[in-house]
């Protein structure tokens, strides 16, 4: 994987800004990514090492915003501890269950990470939802007309990871399940249908019966934007053998020291993790010289 802010001190390195520098532009047209609140080179604060500015986390202004989206769930940002918003979408009537949620925001806790899990007040409608998105990874993340570019609020784009949970088809082989052309054109044996898709601070999962599987994936896909798959056959977590519903304490290490991938702003946190350029990389998008060797993994996948 290549390397991300890990330090807690909200500075780039000369060589990563001369990075940012060089690819920046060229990620943006694909991914949108760029467009808003930072510079290339940020020289913003932040001390506590989780991604949002000091100056954002201080902001009476800016935290009554968020809790007028999201009313009392949100308890305030703290610029001396490690924050995770999660910001949940809803499509249709699925619900991710009370056991779920409380698993994984005690987990983050328990390892370092002030997680709230923020359930958007809209329900968007599934019909409605269907006819504009289907269950297409990249009209739902990552394309200029897609749910998270014509839906998602700007100022909650670099500060919360969003996680759009979706029914997903409804009938035949691929139910509960997304379609991801990336993943399709790199020729994985999903042949591009998966239960989840990470695309670095957002998520699209599919509908689980099963409250163990749930938690695993929306786990598995919330790591995802700081951690990719690891083929270690002594990981038990959800990044590797999947067999609990945990990471590996190496993992959380490096979870923690990478939070700084929730911003939208750069592209290198998408650019620089193999997982995600493979998930992500459109086929007619041209991978630069020298990052061929960074593809490496398919779109995740959950049993139930």
């Amino acid at each position: 994987m290549g390397k991300t802010d890990t330090n807690g001190s909200g500075r780039e390195s000369p060589t990563r800004r001369s990075l940012l520098t060089w690819c920046g532009g060229a990620v943006t047209a694909p991914f949108g990514i760029g467009a808003s609140a930072y510079s290339l080179d940020r020289s913003y604060q932040d001390t506590d090492g989780d991604g949002i500015p000091d100056s954002l986390e201080r902001s009476v202004e800016f935290n009554n915003w968020v809790r007028s989206v999201f009313g009392e769930q949100f308890t305030g940002l703290d610029d001396s501890r490690r924050d995770l918003l999660v910001d949940v979408r809803y499509v249709g009537d699925w619900t991710v269950s009370a056991a779920t949620r409380e698993l994984i925001v005690e987990l983050f806790r328990e390892n370092g990470i002030h997680l709230q899990w923020l359930e958007h007040p809209t329900r968007y409608d599934r019909a409605a939802f269907e006819r504009q998105y289907g269950y297409n990874a990249k009209r739902i993340l990552w394309s200029p007309r897609s749910f998270y570019h014509q839906t998602i609020e700007p100022r909650l784009k670099n500060v919360a990871f969003q996680l759009i949970v979706v029914p997903g088809f409804a009938d035949g082989p691929h139910e509960r399940k997304l379609y991801s052309p990336a993943t399709a054109a790199h020729g994985s044996d999903s042949k591009g249908y998966v239960n989840g898709l990470n695309t670095g601070n957002r998520a699209v999962v599919a509908s689980r019966y099963s409250h163990e599987i749930e938690a695993k994936l929306i786990l598995h896909e919330i790591a995802h934007y700081a951690l990719c798959h690891s083929t270690d056959p002594t990981n038990t977590g959800v990044m590797g053998t999947n067999e609990e519903a945990d990471l590996m304490e190496w993992e959380w290490e490096k979870l923690r020291g990478g939070l700084g991938a929730i911003r939208d702003t750069t592209g290198v946190d998408v650019l620089l993790r193999r997982c995600l350029w493979d998930e992500l990389k459109p086929a007619q998008f041209r991978v630069p010289s020298g990052l061929a060797e960074h593809v490496g993994c398919s779109g995740c996948q959950a049993d139930d």
